[in-house]
Parts: structure tokens; sequence; C-alpha cells
């Protein structure tokens, strides 16, 4: 690839899906974040980063799948992917760790191997940053914790709830009793309420 080429969206979503069993419907979302110039494609130097990425996931990928697989048998069980998800930085509540492994079960033998993990902790990141980016993106004051205005408005906008409704949303989450909720917090609020 020369300085003055470029590569599509649509190219580079495939090589994520075909090398890091990437889910489709998150790639798009990853694939921007390269797109320094916002030009709707990858320049040659924003498609070294985006190849770079790659490389040190796939890098990575095999020595987190032995972390995880704590009794050595190559699978990853339903138990150990809970001590991935329901822990920093993830904190996933159960029932979307078991909606993820389920999805990524593929062959329905109720644990993962390298290749279905692959794809179980793509979709993990993915939904992990997403989060976090809206949490990050909630946070005005970049306290670390969301106060109930912070969280009301997008509430209100993405659910339709009025504020009175936001606010006990807020409250049934707030596990701590702070009035805020941190990130974990969060976390369970927002997969709970859009499954994400």
């Amino acid at each position: 690839m020369s300085a003055d080429d470029c590569i599509s969206f649509d190219e580079a979503v495939k090589i994520l899906t075909d090398e890091l069993n990437y889910p489709e419907e998150r790639a798009l979302h990853f694939v921007k974040k390269f797109d320094h110039n916002k030009d709707g494609k990858l320049s040659a130097a924003e498609f070294r980063q985006f190849r770079n990425k790659i490389e040190e996931t796939k890098v990575q990928l095999v020595p987190k799948f032995k972390d995880y697989d704590v009794d050595g048998n190559g699978y990853i069980t339903l138990d150990e992917a809970s001590a991935i998800l329901q822990n920093d930085p993830f904190n996933f509540p159960a029932d979307k760790v078991l909606m993820l492994l389920k999805k990524f079960d593929k062959d329905g033998n109720g644990k993962l191997d390298i290749e279905e993990f692959a794809g179980f902790y793509a979709e993990a990141k993915a939904t992990n940053d997403e989060i976090a980016s809206r949490f990050d993106e909630l946070d005005v004051d970049g306290n670390g914790v969301l106060c109930p205005d912070e969280v009301v408005s997008i509430l209100e906008e993405l659910l339709g709830f009025d504020e009175v409704m936001a606010k006990y949303l807020i409250n049934m989450f707030d596990t701590n009793r702070d009035g805020n909720l941190d990130k974990s917090e969060f976390v369970q609020l927002w997969t709970g309420m859009f499954g994400q």
C-alpha cells in the first residue's frame, strides 16, 4: 500500500472479522477509531495503525486465553468466563456473561475453545470500550462517578423516561448508596437497559 492509497471501511471491517472473529456489528465502530482525519476511509498511515492493533491483539489473545483457562483444559468454561467478565475492567452482570458465552459457543458444548474465545473476548472488549466511552462522555466533571444530573438526560433521551423515573432507575443501580453511579454501577445499568 503506497502513501496515497486508501482502504474502505468495508475492506477494513472484513479484515477485522476474518482475522479476529470480531463481531461484524461492532467492527465498523472499531475501524472508525482509526479514521483520524474523518474522511470515511483509512489512509496508508491510518491503515498501518489499524494493522498494528490487529497484530497486537493477536499476540495478546493467546496469553489471555491461557490466563483465563485456569484448569488448563484448553477451554474457557462458564465459571472461567464469569471470572473474566464479572471483574475489572468489565464488571458485566451474570446474565450478560451467559448471553455472550451462548452467542460464541458455536458447537454448543458450554465452553469456548481458542477460536470461539477470540470472538467472545473481542465482543466483551468492544462492549466494554463502548460503555467506558459513554461513561467518560457523561462524566462531565471528570470525577470518575456520574451524578444523577449527568445520567438523567441520557435516560430521558434514549428511553423517554421523565426525570422522576430516571432518578428512580439510577437509585436502583446505585449499589453502594452514595447517590452517584461509579463505572461498575453504570455498566450494570447500561447492560441492563440496552443489552450491550
